[in-house]
């Protein structure tokens, strides 16, 4: 009998190079959410893939940047994506060739260097760069150390499995962590609060969706349905007009898209009941966030 094996993957770098869409075309279903908007993700995300006697972990991370000092929320962000890092056996640094190898990926790759983990480059977006900027960016990164390079575009799903098949390589460890029918470690509960601050944030313009939060106060399993109830942390009365709209088409809209999504996901019925809440300092109360834990992150 083979030996199962697994590892466990960081897919980190800065916010939009599109590490959440590259964890989804890794596990060929919509687990991260994604939006053109910076810091959409919040917390790390656990994709779980296995094949034959291997096992992935891949951990979709939130974008590395550089946190303002009295956002409590960013500094959070930032300490999740580098524990993440920290936890894995190796690292996948993502870097949007449309970007290129600019002072925010030089610093990344400066401070990933110091980890001294295995890193794979991934060039993403290569649909969107001509061949000679692309090779250019190959020959920065290889003058910089990094050898181990693969060009991708996971919107396009091109370069996928060529990615998958290297990381079930790097499977070395004894045994599995989780069972055969695990996809991810994140709750259902979970994954609706993010299902509906993805729709706010893909349908609100400006700095809204950075001041609100999504949490699932009640998740109920019934019969042949499961209902579902949330609230829209905001900071200002502005905000929560905004998001009802004139007489509550916005938030009928975005009730309507999260609850699809949220069907999607679970395979069954969804009765979803959104409520929106203003509080000034929610953003100073880490309770607000499901997933992120500040015992473990010292700021």
């Amino acid at each position: 009998m083979t030996q199962q094996k697994y590892a466990t993957i960081a897919i980190v770098g800065a916010p939009n190079a599109g590490k959440s869409t590259i964890t989804n075309a890794l596990a060929k279903t919509k687990l991260a959410i994604v939006s053109p908007k910076v810091q959409t993700t919040r917390t790390s995300l656990k994709a779980i893939i296995n094949h034959l006697e291997n096992q992935l972990i891949i951990i979709d991370t939130p974008g590395i940047f550089i946190p303002q000092d009295h956002r409590i929320l960013e500094r959070v962000i930032v300490k999740t994506a580098w524990q993440a890092l920290r936890e894995a056996d190796h690292i996948c640094l993502v870097i949007d060739v449309s970007c290129g190898i600019n002072k925010q990926n030089q610093q990344i790759i400066a401070d990933i260097k110091k980890e001294d983990l295995p890193i794979t480059v991934l060039l993403n977006k290569i649909d969107l760069v001509k061949k000679h900027k692309l090779l250019q960016i190959i020959a920065d990164l290889q003058s910089l150390g990094l050898e181990d390079i693969i060009p991708i575009s996971a919107l396009q799903n091109d370069g996928i499995e060529q990615l998958k098949t290297f990381l079930f390589t790097q499977c070395k460890h004894s045994g599995w962590l989780y069972q055969q029918n695990e996809i991810t470690t994140a709750s259902y509960r979970f994954l609706a609060s993010e299902i509906t601050r993805e729709q706010l944030f893909l349908h609100l313009n400006q700095e809204i969706p950075y001041q609100l939060n999504v949490l699932t106060d009640s998740y109920q399993v019934l019969d042949k349905s499961v209902k579902i109830y949330q609230t829209i942390l905001v900071s200002k009365n502005n905000q929560k007009t905004i998001i009802l709209g004139k007489n509550g088409e916005m938030i009928k809209k975005i009730g309507m898209l999260a609850k699809q999504e949220i069907a999607n996901l679970v395979k069954t019925r969804v009765h979803l009941f959104l409520f929106v809440k203003v509080d000034e300092n929610w953003m100073k109360n880490i309770d607000n966030f499901e997933n992120l834990k500040l015992d473990k992150l010292p700021l």
